[in-house]
Order: C-alpha cells, then structure tokens, then sequence
C-alpha cells in the first residue's frame, strides 16, 4: 500500500497535501504493524532506509521524523543509535560544493530528528547533553521547558523558557509559546506583576483581543476590570479591525460605537467581511445607524473588487442598510449612497436591475437556497 501511494504520487495533483498528510499516517501504522508482527529493531531501521531512498517526491523525507509517535522503545532505541552514528560524521569542506551541500542538510536533519526523538522520551539529560554538544534552538528549549514543567520544576523550567528565548530569532516560529510559558511560570512563582508587565508591553506594541487575553491570563480576579479598562483606551485608538473584533469580544458597545462614529466610510471598507457583518447583525436592533453604515461598507467592497458571484450578497447588504437607515430616520442618508452607487456602478450589468429592486422597496434579491428549492419535495408526514 506504501509503495503504491508513493508511485501513485507522481499521477496525483497533491498540492492541497491530502495524499501527503496520508501517507504520514499510514506510515506511522506501518510503524506499529512492523512491532506487532515482531520485526527486529535492525530490519525495521533498514527498511526506514529503503523508504526514503526508493521515494523521488519527497512524502518520505522526513519519515523518521514523522513515525517518533509510533515507535515502540525497542525501535526508539534502535533509531536514536542510527541517529548517532550518522551525527559521527560530519560533512568534510572537501568535498565538492553540491555534494557538501546534500550531506549537510542530511547532517541537519538527523540532528533535528535526534532531538524530537528525545523529547518524545521525556529524556532531559540527554536533550541537553545534545545541545552542549551541537547547539541549542528554541524548539530545544521550548520541550525543555514543558519537560520540567510536567515534572513541577519550575525553576528548571522557566530557566528554559529564558534561555530559549535568547537563543531564538525574534521571528521564531516558538518564541510565542516561550514567551506564554514564561509568564505562566513567573505566575506560579510568585512574580505576577512583572508578568503582567511584560504581557502589557507586548499589548502596547500590537493591540489585539489575543495580545490582550495574554494580559488577562496574569492578572488576578481583581487587577482585570482596570487593565479591561485601560485597555478600551487603547482600542480606541488602535488599528479599527484590531480594535473592533477586541471591542466586540469585551462586549464593550459603548466604545465600539463611539470607534465606528469617528471613522469614515472608506476606513469601514478595511474591516473583513467575517468582523463586520456578525457586528452588525449584533448591532442592528440597538444601534441600526452604525448597523447599516457596516451593511454598505461591505456592499462596496464587493462592487469595487467586481465580484460578480458576489453581488447578491451587496443586494441582501443594501437592503439590511435601506431599512436601517429608515428605522434611524436616516433617508437622506441612504438616497445619498443610492446616487453614489448609481453613478460609480451604473455600468455593472448584472447589478443594477436587482439594485434598483432593493431601492424601490421589493426586498433582498437573491437566488433562492439550496433547501429552500427543495422545500416542495421533501416527504415531511402527516401533521
């Protein structure tokens, strides 16, 4: 079946990854097949070998890495002696360019896959001694870190998170879970303000409802209504799709509205479509001026962008905002946006006529839905 998934991976168009994310799985039950029916751990790594060398795309690359999950200890053991004796042998300068090139990527790589694999057997002693010998990452440090966080060592373990952090590029792909880590621990060790500090400071620097639930995280019961408030200061000035999906989520409607009233048209064009529109559903009922400002800023997106497919999402918003403006006794308002949709999309065949429906009052304009033209001939019993 392996052999056959990788040849039928030269038929496939794979860029999605499915045949590749099947292959890892399968490989890994192959893992598990070959200790159940009783494979010597020295056949098993051979037959590692052979996968990789007989694969030409690449779904076999990192299979050793891949398999750590399923490996019994018998073929952990067996893999991390294998590991080591091809780490004995580091690629000479002597050799030529491209070939140097090859084995030391090779070389990488199986220094990469020592160190998962002892992470995955919880072998600090080891890990360390790996690093002292061929230099720390921060994915090193970071399964340091939860290694002796599992074992309660706090110290050991925010000692790690530290250390990772130094020893990382700041666009480290870990460093976000080291620096959450870290304040975790400087929690449980008694250092709960300068925690917040620092989660405070990265908030100031990128305000954000998720920058702000790491802030939440530190504080105490009673420290997060004022740093809550604090906070809405920020968003009011921050960046408006940031600060609006933030203000939502807080429930702060006060100031979501006060932020949607000093922004103009055009800026309400930047929010994405998935913020905007659940906001304005949530506030059509209690603020349906702000409500149907939200419902065009969309529509116009969609014209502007001529997304055609799209347009009979633009019908249903205009006609939200036509009653909106309406309940708000904001007419002038609306007849203000139908001029300006006139004049900048008259030319826009396949929306016009439907748009000139919403204006005359007719309603949303759209195909009907799936089930809905299917209604007449779903058996529904007797009633």
């Amino acid at each position: 079946f392996l052999a056959g998934c990788l040849v039928k991976g030269q038929e496939v168009d794979d860029s999605g990854n499915e045949l590749g994310m099947f292959i890892d799985s399968f490989s890994q039950s192959w893992a598990r097949c070959c200790s159940f029916a009783g494979m010597k751990p020295d056949e098993f790594i051979r037959k590692l070998a052979h996968w990789i060398r007989v694969d030409d795309i690449g779904f076999c690359s990192d299979l050793e890495e891949t398999i750590i999950p399923a490996l019994s200890p018998a073929y952990r053991t067996a893999l991390r002696n294998s590991l080591g004796q091809r780490l004995a042998e580091k690629p000479s300068d002597e050799l030529p360019e491209s070939e140097r090139r090859s084995r030391l990527f090779q070389y990488q790589s199986s220094l990469s896959t020592l160190k998962k694999l002892l992470i995955s057997m919880n072998n600090t002693t080891d890990l360390i001694a790996a690093g002292e010998q061929y230099g720390f990452t921060p994915e090193d440090c970071l399964g340091l870190t939860k290694m002796f966080v599992s074992r309660k060592q706090k110290g050991k373990a925010l000692e790690w998170a530290e250390r990772g952090l130094k020893c990382g590029a700041k666009e480290s792909q870990h460093r976000g879970e080291l620096e959450r880590l870290r304040r975790q621990l400087l929690v449980k060790s008694g250092r709960r303000d300068e925690a917040v500090q620092e989660a405070w400071d990265k908030f100031e620097q990128s305000p954000s409802i998720y920058t702000f639930k790491d802030v939440l995280a530190c504080a105490s019961r009673t420290d997060k209504t004022e740093l809550t408030n604090k906070a809405l200061v920020v968003f009011e000035k921050a960046d408006l799709q940031q600060a609006t999906v933030a203000l939502y989520e807080l429930k702060a409607i006060d100031s979501l509205i006060r932020r949607i009233d000093v922004e103009k048209d055009e800026a309400l064009k930047k929010m994405f479509y998935s913020t905007a529109i659940p906001i304005a559903e949530s506030l059509a009922k209690k603020y349906p001026k702000q409500a149907a400002r939200l419902y065009v800023a969309q529509a116009l997106v969609i014209l502007d962008e001529k997304r055609a497919k799209a347009y009979y999402h633009a019908h249903d918003y205009l006609h939200e905002a036509k009653t909106l403006f309406e309940r708000s006794s904001e007419t002038e308002t609306w007849l203000r946006w139908v001029k300006i949709i006139r004049c900048e999309h008259r030319l826009k065949s396949s929306f016009m006529p439907d748009f000139e429906e919403v204006v005359a009052g007719k309603g949303p304009i759209r195909a009907p839905s799936f089930m809905e033209r299917i209604a007449d001939k779903l058996d529904r019993g007797t009633r």
